[in-house]
C-alpha cells in the first residue's frame, strides 16, 4: 500500500514537472517572438528614418523589402517531455516546416537564453507567477479589437473575380467609424457586413484619404504597393458618390466628429437615430446607380436646409422616407449593382430611361402587385393596381403570365381561373404602360415593395416602403403585416375578403400610411425611434435644464479629439459640417475639433504622425493628381503612396486602427478601402518574468 503511494506521488510529481517545463518553454518562446517582433520594429523604424531623407514633392521615393520573420511554434513529445522549435519563413506550409536548431547568436537583440539553459524544474513560485503573467497576457489578447468580414463583405473583397463580387458603399465606411468613434451608442452598426468586435479597446482611428486614386490604377499598379498589401487583407471594392457631387471626405466627416455634437443632435432631435434619418441624403449613391439626371450646383448646405420646399400637407421632408442604395440591396430590391445582382437583374428594365432628381415635392404612387405561381416554379404578375395622393386609381390592369399557371394562389392573390380566360395583356405591356404613366421623379410607395417590383421585372430609384418606415415591435428586422399596420394607424380593417386581397385597397392603405407619417414626425410609427426619443423627453422632464447644461459638460470633459487634416483650404461643404462640430462643444472651452490646413502632401503625412496619438480620430484628405498617375508614371507614384502609408503606420500605436480610402477618379469612380488594426510590437513582461526566473536558477 505504502509503495502504491510512493508511485503516484511519483507519478504525480513527474507531471508536475513535465507542466512546468513546458510553461516554461511557451514562456521562452513568447521571449523567442517578442524579441523578434522588437527587432523587426527597430529594423522598419530605421527603414524609415532613411526614407524620410529621400522625400520628393510630399511621396518617398525609397522602397526597401523586409526579410519575412520567422514563425516559431512549440511542439512538446509528451512522452519524453523534449521540446523542439521549429521554424518557418512566412509563406511556407506548416506541414513542410522543417526541425532547426537555433542558435543563440541568432536570437534577435543578443537573447542569451535558449531551450537548453531552461532548468529541470521550475520552483513553485516560478510557476505561479508564469501561470498569472500568461494568463493575464491571454485576457490582453482576448481584449484585441477586430473587425471581421460578414457574407456581404467578403462578397465585396477584391480577390474576387469582378464579375462576381458585390462592392459594399460608402455609408458601411461612416458606420464603421461611428462604431470605432461612439462606440455602442452608435445608430448605424456596421452589421451588415462585418462584425466590429471589442472595438472599446481601439486606441485610435486614423483615415487616409486618397482623392483621386482609383480601383483601376491600384490593380493595374498592385505589384508597386509592397508594404500596403502586406499590412492589410483586408481590401474591398467601394461604391462612392457621384464624382461631381463632392468629395468623399465631406461624406466621412458627416458622422457626429465628438460625444458633444452627438449629444447636442440628440437634444435636437430626441434620438442619435433620428437625427442619422433626416441628415441622411438617400439619393446620394442611387445616383450612382441609376440614369439620374445632372442637377444644377446646389447651394452652401446652410443655404440649403433654409430653403426646403415642402409640402403643404408634410411636416418633414418625404425625402428623408426613401430607400437608401444601402436599403434597397437589404431588402433585396431590384437594382443594377455589379456582382451577382447584375447577373440576378440583368434581364429587369428601368421604370424610365432616365430620371429627374427627386426633391420634397416630387409625386407619390401607391403600387400593389398580385401574382400566381407558375410552371417555372416562380409567382409572376397577374395583377398591377397604381393609385396617387389624391387616392384615384390611375392604373389597373390584370396580366398574363409568359409560363402556365400552375396555382392561382386565389386565397391572396384574388384571381381565379374564370378571370383569367379573357386576359390577354403580357407583361411586356405591363411595362411599356407603367413607364409611360410614371412621372421621371415619381416616388413608389408600397409594403414590401422589392416583391412587387420583382414580379414586374422593373427597377426604380425612389422608393418608400411602410414595412421599414414603420415598425410596432421595437425590433428592427421584425416586420409588421399590413393588415395590422392598417389598423393600428388608420383604424382601416383590410384584406378581409375572403375572395382574396385587393391590390387597390392594398396600394390606397400603404399611401395613408406614409401620408399620416409626413404629417406627424419622423418617429411617428417607428417604435425603436419613438422608444429612444420617449426616455430622453423623460430625462429632460424630470432633469430641467440643469442636468442638461451637466451633461453638455460631461460630455466634453470626456469627449474624444478629432483632427481633420487637408492639403490646401477646406471646401464650403467640409466647413459646414466642422462648423456644426465646433458649435456643439461651444459649451466648454475645449475645442473637440481641430482642423490643420497644410500647404502639400507631405506636410499632410507629416502633421498626421504628429497628431494622431493625440486623438481618437483623425482624418487626412490627400490629393492625388490624375498626372502623377500617366503611363510614364504611374509606377513611380504608387510607389510613393506605398510608401506614405508605410509611413502613418509605423508611427501608429497598437492597437489602432488604419483605414485607407482610395477616392476614385474622373476617370473612374469605383473605389477601395483596406482595413487593418495595429497589433502590440512591445515587449511582454513575461520575457522578462522568464528572465528573471532563469537567472534566479542559474
Amino acid at each position: 500500500m505504502k509503495m502504491k503511494e510512493q508511485q503516484s506521488s511519483s507519478k504525480q510529481q513527474e507531471r508536475s514537472d513535465k507542466k512546468k517545463k513546458k510553461l516554461a518553454a511557451l514562456a521562452n518562446l513568447i521571449q523567442l517572438n517578442d524579441k523578434d517582433r522588437i527587432h523587426e520594429a527597430e529594423q522598419s523604424k530605421q527603414r524609415n528614418d532613411s526614407d524620410n531623407q529621400n522625400e520628393d514633392e510630399g511621396f518617398i521615393t525609397v522602397c526597401s523589402k523586409r526579410k519575412p520573420r520567422n514563425r516559431l511554434t512549440i511542439m512538446t513529445d509528451s512522452s519524453s517531455s523534449e521540446t523542439i522549435i521549429r521554424a518557418a519563413t512566412a509563406g511556407e506550409a506548416d506541414s513542410d516546416e522543417p526541425v532547426i536548431k537555433r542558435s543563440r547568436n541568432n536570437l534577435a537583440g543578443g537573447d542569451t537564453h535558449t531551450l537548453n539553459d531552461l532548468p529541470g524544474t521550475l520552483t513553485h513560485e516560478q510557476y505561479k507567477s508564469l501561470s498569472m503573467e500568461l494568463r493575464r497576457r491571454k485576457r490582453e489578447l482576448e481584449s484585441v479589437p477586430e473587425v471581421h468580414l460578414r457574407d456581404m463583405g467578403r462578397r465585396a473583397l477584391l480577390e474576387i473575380p469582378q464579375q462576381d463580387r458585390t462592392p459594399i458603399f460608402l455609408a458601411d465606411i461612416q458606420h464603421l467609424l461611428m462604431a470605432a468613434l461612439i462606440g455602442k451608442k452608435s445608430p448605424c452598426a456596421p452589421d451588415r457586413w462585418c462584425s466590429a468586435d471589442k472595438f472599446q479597446s481601439l486606441s485610435h482611428s486614423v483615415v487616409l484619404i486618397l482623392d483621386g486614386l482609383s480601383l483601376y490604377h491600384y490593380v493595374s499598379n498592385e505589384s508597386r504597393f509592397e508594404a500596403t498589401n502586406r499590412i492589410f487583407d483586408m481590401k474591398l471594392e467601394v461604391v462612392l458618390p457621384p464624382h461631381d457631387e463632392g468629395k468623399i471626405i465631406d461624406s466621412i466627416a458627416q458622422i457626429p466628429l465628438t460625444n458633444v455634437q452627438a449629444q447636442k443632435l440628440i437634444n435636437e432631435h430626441g434620438s442619435l437615430e433620428s437625427a442619422v434619418e433626416l441628415n441622411k441624403d438617400p439619393t446620394l449613391f442611387v445616383k450612382v446607380l441609376f440614369p439620374i439626371e445632372k442637377q444644377s450646383p446646389s447651394p452652401s448646405p446652410s443655404t440649403q436646409t433654409e430653403s426646403i420646399d415642402l409640402h403643404p400637407d408634410d411636416k418633414f421632408p418625404r425625402t428623408k422616407l426613401l430607400l437608401s442604395a444601402l436599403q434597397l440591396v437589404d431588402e433585396g430590391y431590384p437594382i443594377p449593382l455589379q456582382g451577382e445582382l447584375h447577373s440576378r437583374f440583368s434581364s429587369f428594365k428601368f421604370t424610365k430611361k432616365s430620371y429627374a432628381p427627386v426633391n420634397d415635392r416630387s409625386p407619390m404612387y401607391g403600387v400593389d402587385c398580385e401574382m400566381c405561381r407558375t410552371i417555372s416554379g416562380a409567382n409572376e404578375l397577374t395583377r398591377i393596381s397604381i393609385v396617387d395622393e389624391k387616392y384615384q386609381t390611375v392604373y389597373e390592369t390584370l396580366v398574363r403570365p409568359a409560363n402556365k399557371i400552375t396555382d392561382y394562389l386565389t386565397q391572396y392573390s384574388g384571381i381565379t381561373p374564370e378571370i383569367m380566360k379573357t386576359v390577354t395583356k403580357s407583361l411586356a405591356d405591363v411595362q411599356r404602360e407603367v413607364s409611360a404613366l410614371l412621372p421621371t421623379d415619381a416616388i413608389l410607395v408600397g409594403q414590401s415593395l422589392n416583391s412587387d417590383l420583382n414580379a414586374m421585372r422593373m427597377m426604380h430609384p425612389y422608393v418608400i416602403d411602410t414595412s421599414v418606415c414603420f415598425n410596432i415591435s421595437g425590433v428592427r428586422k421584425r416586420k409588421s403585416k399590413l393588415k395590422h399596420l392598417a389598423k393600428t394607424f388608420l383604424q382601416e380593417s383590410i384584406q378581409e375578403n375572403e375572395d382574396g386581397h385587393d391590390s387597390i385597397e392594398d396600394s390606397l392603405a400603404t399611401l395613408k400610411l406614409v401620408k399620416m407619417k409626413l404629417a406627424n414626425s419622423i418617429e411617428f410609427g417607428d417604435e425603436i425611434l419613438t422608444q429612444r426619443k420617449r426616455i430622453h423627453d423623460v430625462i429632460r422632464a424630470a432633469s430641467g435644464d440643469g442636468l442638461q447644461n451637466n451633461l453638455f459638460a460631461h460630455a466634453a470633459k470626456r469627449d474624444k479629439r478629432t483632427a481633420i487634416v487637408t492639403v490646401g483650404d477646406m471646401q464650403p461643404c467640409l466647413k459646414e459640417v466642422i462648423t456644426k462640430a465646433e458649435q456643439a462643444a461651444s459649451s466648454d472651452s475645449s475645442k473637440s475639433v481641430y482642423v490643420h490646413e497644410v500647404p502639400s502632401t507631405k506636410e499632410a503625412v507629416r502633421k498626421v504622425n504628429e497628431i494622431a496619438l493625440e486623438n481618437a480620430l483623425t482624418i487626412a484628405n490627400l490629393m492625388v493628381p490624375e498626372k502623377d498617375f500617366m503611363l510614364e508614371t504611374a509606377e513611380r507614384t504608387a510607389t510613393k503612396l506605398d510608401n506614405l502609408i508605410e509611413r502613418v503606420w509605423n508611427t501608429m500605436a497598437h492597437n489602432g486602427l488604419l483605414m485607407v480610402l482610395m477616392g476614385g477618379s474622373s476617370e473612374c469612380q469605383k473605389g477601395v478601402a483596406k482595413i487593418a488594426i495595429k497589433r502590440r510590437n512591445g515587449s511582454i513582461p513575461a520575457s522578462a518574468l522568464l528572465t528573471t526566473s532563469l537567472s534566479s536558477d542559474s
